[in-house]
C-alpha cells in the first residue's frame, strides 16, 4: 500500500532534500508502506507561472498532479498497490489530506488530516496578515458574518462533505494559533450533518506543532493507517513522550 506525504504548497516545496528531515516518512516506509511526496504546480521554487496556477486554486492543481503521478509510479512499479493509497498532512497538507479524500473518493482510501485550513476564511484573519487580501481584497466584515464568503465557498472543504467515502480521521489541537480549531469542527459538522462517518482527534494543550511534539498524535496516525490501510491489527504498545511535548 502507498501513504502519501502531502504540503501541496502554495508557498513552499515539501518534498524532503535530506534524510534527516524525513522522519515521519521514514516511520512509515518502516510500517510497511510505499512512501511517495510531490512537490507539484501551485508549490514555490521555481518560475511564477508554476507558481502562480495555484492561486484561487486552494489544493486542487497540486490533487490533480499527485494523482496523475502516482498512476504513472504505479505503471513503472507493479509492486505498488494502488487500490491502498493513503495520505497524510498538518496545517494546509491537513487541508489537502482532507480534500484528497473528498476529491477523489474512490482513489484515496484512508486520510489523517491535522491542523486543517478546511476553509481558510479563519487562516491569519484580519485586516493586516488576513487570508482574504490574497483573494482581491479585504472582505467586509458583513460579508464573513454570513457564512463562508466567495471566493472561499469554492475552497471549502465543508462543501465536498458528502463524498467522503473512507476513512479519516481528523486532528486537532486546542490551543493552535495558526488554524483555529474551529476550522476542524466546522468540517466535522458539515460530515455530520452529510451523515458521514469519520474520526476525530482532540489534543488538549497542543498548539500549531502538534505533528512535532505529540506522541499521541504520532501513535494514532501509525495506527490508523496499519489497521485501515494494511489490514491488519495494530500493536498494543505505549510511545515515550517525545521531547518538548507536554505531560
Amino acid at each position: 500500500p502507498v501513504i502519501e506525504d502531502i504540503y501541496a504548497g502554495p508557498h513552499s516545496a515539501h518534498v524532503p532534500k535530506a534524510f534527516s528531515s524525513s522522519r515521519s516518512q521514514q516511520s512509515m516506509a518502516e510500517l510497511g508502506f510505499v512512501v511517495f511526496s510531490i512537490d507539484a504546480r501551485g508549490t514555490g521554487g521555481r518560475d511564477k507561472a508554476f507558481h502562480d496556477s495555484s492561486f484561487l486554486q486552494g489544493a486542487d492543481v497540486q490533487l490533480d498532479d499527485h494523482v496523475a503521478a502516482l498512476h504513472q509510479l504505479g505503471e513503472r512499479f507493479p509492486g505498488i498497490d494502488l487500490q491502498r493509497v493513503g495520505i497524510y498532512g498538518h496545517s494546509f497538507g491537513g487541508y489537502s489530506a482532507a480534500r484528497a479524500l473528498l476529491r477523489y473518493p474512490a482513489f484515496y482510501k484512508v486520510g489523517v488530516a491535522s491542523a486543517g485550513s478546511h476553509n481558510l476564511q479563519g487562516m491569519y484573519g484580519g485586516a493586516v496578515h488576513g487570508m482574504d487580501r490574497l483573494f482581491g481584497g479585504v472582505l467586509p466584515a458583513t460579508a464573513m458574518a454570513e457564512g463562508v464568503p466567495a471566493p472561499f465557498a469554492g475552497l471549502d472543504n465543508a462543501a465536498l462533505a458528502g463524498n467522503l467515502r473512507g476513512h479519516l480521521l481528523l486532528v486537532y489541537g486546542e490551543l493552535d494559533e495558526n488554524a483555529p480549531p474551529a476550522l476542524t469542527l466546522q468540517l466535522a459538522a458539515a460530515l455530520n450533518k452529510a451523515q458521514r462517518t469519520y474520526d476525530l482527534l482532540y489534543l488538549a494543550r497542543q498548539d500549531h506543532e502538534l505533528f512535532r511534539n505529540d506522541a499521541t498524535y504520532t501513535h494514532r496516525m501509525w495506527d490508523y493507517f496499519v489497521r485501515h490501510l494494511a489490514g491488519q491489527q495494530p500493536p498494543d504498545t505505549v510511545l515515550a513522550p517525545l521531547p518538548g511535548g507536554p505531560g
